[in-house]
């Protein structure tokens, strides 16, 4: 056990305290679950795509905005796994996959790509 001081009790004395040896070793779930949570974005994604593409445009809509939905918890907790230290390099890999695969945001690229094409 190790040294200290109480301050607030009722006079300065010494007291034990516990001593850990080795600090908690963070675990990498947070950055995996954002991961899981990004593919399941571009999963989505797909889906709303193939529904699009396939003339039923309600189930279209509800896959999209599930899929923004998803990718902003994606990306949100893959930036705090990332500050955190709870899985870095999924986290990040999720951030990333979570920009991608937003349908919002692939449409304003793709449309922004169009306008050079044609």
């Amino acid at each position: 056990m190790a040294r200290g001081i109480e301050v607030f009790g009722r006079g300065a004395s010494v007291v034990d305290v516990p001593h850990t040896s080795e600090p908690r070793r963070r675990t990498a779930l947070l950055g995996l679950g954002a991961l899981a949570i990004a593919v399941l974005t571009a999963v989505l994604t797909g889906l709303g795509v193939s529904a699009a593409t396939s003339g039923d445009e309600s189930a279209a809509q509800w896959l999209a905005v599930a899929a923004i939905a998803a990718s902003i918890l994606s990306f949100l907790a893959g930036a705090f796994a990332l500050v955190t230290g709870r899985g870095r390099l999924a986290g990040s890999l999720a951030a990333v996959l979570a920009v991608g695969a937003n349908p919002w945001i692939l449409l304003r690229v793709l449309d922004f790509f169009s306008d050079f094409v044609g």
